[in-house]
């Protein structure tokens, strides 16, 4: 058997954070980022991120903030004291891990990703492959919130490697209280991507009509961005490559100049 010395160091860092995991949470104030948590209309609902406008259900986590490479906690789930009775809560995962192809400017299917992710909470996990799964659930906390980190990790294909990229994870909620299940809703994790992949996969649930070639974000393709071109043609830099084929070029600039003036 192959022992990870990077996923050894995260299971005891879970044993040695479990008396805070536990009880921590009733204590805790809200977090910003994380996914707030209630109910409307006899459904569970989720919003935020706290602190931020609205996403719309489009949630962001990013694999390392927490100093371990392929790990995060984040976004966690939070909701206020005296939201729920006495019950678990728990999630279900509704789609297979998918990961933004650039070069195809869509989602990879989940049967060509070979990468998989854990979703656990101290001895409990469930490793997403390519279909939709059952997940767990956990208790509400005796003062009626539900604050919960889990932990999410990037594991690697049958040799280990792992591709930078943007996955996503397509989830709901459910209760054991007689509360609806939530609209289903994405969680994008950042594993080594560059902006221009984070952009364009959180780019791919907007409905507007495309901008590109606006490289500072000020709604307007112009001098400044062609400059910006200019300045990085022939090289590989995937934040001005707009085509993808990993080299900025001709085509690239024809874009750009496709989408001249004002953007809509």
């Amino acid at each position: 058997m192959n022992h990870d010395p990077k996923r050894h160091s995260i299971a005891l860092l879970r044993i040695l954070l479990l008396p805070l995991l536990l009880f921590a949470g009733d204590a805790m104030a809200q977090h910003p980022g994380d996914i707030g948590l209630g109910v409307a209309d006899g459904r569970l609902k989720v919003d935020g991120p706290i602190g931020a406008e609205d996403a719309n259900g489009i949630f962001y986590g990013v694999f390392g903030d927490t100093g371990f490479p392929g790990y995060t906690s984040n976004p966690g789930f939070d909701a206020f004291p005296g939201t729920f009775a006495p019950g678990r809560i728990g999630f279900n995962v509704l789609a297979g891990l998918r990961r933004w192809d650039m070069k195809l400017g869509d989602w990879e299917t989940p049967t060509s990703v070979p990468e998989r992710m854990s979703i656990s909470f101290i001895t409990l996990e469930r490793v997403v492959e390519d279909e939709p799964m059952s997940g767990f659930d956990l208790a509400v906390q005796p003062n009626g919130g539900w604050h919960r980190h889990l932990d999410f990790e990037i594991l690697g294909d049958a040799s280990g490697e792992r591709r930078p990229g943007v996955y996503r994870l397509d989830l709901s909620l459910y209760s054991t209280m007689g509360i609806a299940d939530s609209d289903p809703f994405v969680i994008l994790f950042n594993y080594d991507a560059s902006n221009a992949e984070v952009d364009a996969a959180i780019g791919s649930f907007d409905d507007s009509p495309p901008c590109p070639g606006d490289f500072d974000g000020n709604g307007v393709v112009d001098g400044a961005d062609f400059g910006s071109m200019l300045g990085a043609f022939g090289t590989e830099d995937p934040e001005l490559d707009l085509d993808g084929d990993g080299t900025v070029g001709g085509a690239d600039v024809g874009l750009l100049l496709g989408s001249w003036g004002i953007c809509p």
